[in-house]
């Protein structure tokens, strides 16, 4: 299991400082800045579970740089430690003044996860005014099973730009996702997958007759396991 951390500028209403270190509005999101996950019943093995949380009420210097740590912790159903990321020191650059910093963090579950709960811990340390604060919750990890996963919206087609699940007219927004634990025919060893998009406008009504469709089932390596696919 890999987990690493990406932030953004503090951002945020009222320019106060002095209230108490505090980690607040934790959600589950389809990949970096993407679209709020509702709570479901668990992740499939080879998923990467992505979640955005607050950091309020880090001390800034003169200079409006907050000095911090983050540490990651993860435990299976057992208490055994299934990754842990030592406190690592980062420094954020306040633009806008406001006391609340944007964070996020994901954790890759392998494909040999064992199936059952798991429980987190995120802790942060201010460096500047020494306080520190942990946020707790939990998660299930599902039993392998065919399903579409990585779920998420990107600026680029490499899939290496994180994008908000937001368009501007006339320019492109790539939707990727990818499927796990398919069947292969016993012929040629190869899948056969029927992929389909709709797109619904704010009144749930589809924008085209037909849903956008393509078929997968040929080249495909005997040995790959997760499956990229990519709408544009």
């Amino acid at each position: 299991m890999l987990a690493s951390y990406l932030l953004c500028g503090l951002l945020g209403a009222g320019a106060g400082q002095e209230g108490k270190l505090e980690i607040s509005n934790p959600r589950g999101t389809y990949g970096h800045l993407g679209a709020v996950r509702p709570k479901s019943k668990g992740i499939l093995p080879g998923d990467v579970a992505h979640f955005t949380f607050d950091i309020n009420n880090l001390k800034h210097d003169a200079k409006g740089q907050a000095s911090y740590s983050i540490a990651i912790e993860v435990r299976d159903g057992d208490g055994e430690i299934f990754y842990k990321q030592a406190p690592h020191n980062s420094v954020a650059q306040n633009f806008f003044g406001g006391a609340s910093l944007p964070c996020s963090a994901h954790v890759e579950v392998p494909l040999t996860a064992k199936p059952g709960m798991y429980s987190w811990t995120v802790t942060i340390e201010d460096r500047l005014s020494k306080q520190s604060t942990s946020l707790k919750g939990q998660g299930q990890v599902l039993a392998p099973d065919f399903g579409l996963i990585r779920i998420g919206t990107y600026a680029d087609a490499d899939g290496k730009v994180p994008a908000p699940p937001v368009g501007v007219v006339g320019s492109t927004l790539y939707v990727n996702f990818a499927a796990v634990n398919f069947g292969r025919n016993k012929k040629d060893k190869q899948p056969d997958l029927k992929v389909e998009m709709s797109i619904l406008d704010e009144n749930g009504k589809a924008t085209f007759t037909q849903p956008i469709s393509g078929r997968v089932n040929k080249d495909i390596p005997e040995a790959l396991k997760i499956l990229p696919l990519q709408y544009g």
